[in-house]
């Protein structure tokens, strides 16, 4: 697995942990707040960036997922860290809180609904989720994103107001690491929970999240409803912020209103 790391190793570790389509770059902002007072990691996922991509959609379940971040911090020889997810990266989340909670002391969770969620039938999330469905297709959605010097990333990173994201340079970074590393072991994420027909969502009670839990959500986001994420009944101890004018990349659209409610929430005891 190939991480990012800034900071005192001696300190707490604040893990990292991204979603699609992106890689250990998008939480460059946050690492550099929190370095000071953290040791500060964030991952490519597997399957992204210069991580291992085992053949197989079989490969990318979310149980998988979530044993590969409970063995790399155990190989780190940590416990109590905290642990930082966006978009698919918050499926490890949400699994890593309820299944070792031993590990996270508490848990921060950007523009990603409780897996139980998505238990609750909603149209409008049906119709945002028409890209889940693409992404599952066999061998389409890897040319449809290549396409047109890897459109798609320009297509995609919108902020609140319709506005490029990125700056070239940085979505150069982009399409630089995909293009390098393929999109097929990135797309066998959805292809491992789609292929699952009909998904096996968990019981409530067996995701029932225990320790301390901020939730940040950008409302102008084109792919998870604001209603996922009222999860109060899922997290006893829930900290939500609406950010209105921000998109689904949340912790890079609005990276110091992030920081801010992270630092909040992190001082209190």
């Amino acid at each position: 697995m190939h991480y990012v790391s800034k900071g005192d190793e001696n300190k707490q570790l604040m893990l990292f942990i991204h979603g699609f389509p992106e890689f250990w770059y998008s939480w460059r902002h946050q690492m550099k707040e929190f370095a000071k007072d953290y040791h500060v990691i964030a991952v490519d996922n597997r399957g992204y960036g210069d991580t291992d991509k085992p053949t197989g959609a079989q490969n990318y379940t979310v149980d998988r997922l979530v044993e590969d971040t409970r063995e790399f911090i155990e190989a780190l020889n940590k416990k109590n860290i905290i642990l930082v997810a966006h978009d698919w990266g918050g499926a490890i989340g949400w699994g890593m809180a309820a299944k070792y909670p031993e590990l996270v002391q508490k848990l921060v969770i950007i523009n990603s609904p409780h897996p139980a969620m998505f238990r609750k039938r909603s149209l409008k999330q049906f119709f945002y989720s028409w890209y889940m469905l693409f992404n599952s297709l066999p061998v389409l959605p890897e040319f449809a994103m290549g396409a047109n010097d890897f459109y798609m990333f320009d297509n995609a990173f919108i902020n609140g107001d319709g506005r490029p994201l990125l700056p070239d340079s940085q979505m150069e970074a982009y399409k630089y690491t995909f293009q390098k590393n393929g999109l097929t072991a990135p797309l066998n994420w959805y292809r491992a929970l789609i292929h699952r027909l009909p998904p096996k969502y968990p019981h409530p009670k067996s995701f029932q999240i225990k320790m301390p839990t901020l939730h940040i959500w950008g409302k102008k986001d084109r792919y998870l409803t604001s209603q996922l994420a009222q999860v109060h009944e899922h997290v006893d101890d829930l900290t939500l912020h609406y950010i209105e004018n921000c998109s689904h990349w949340t912790q890079m659209d609005q990276p110091d209103l992030v920081n801010q409610y992270m630092r909040q929430f992190l001082a209190k005891k």
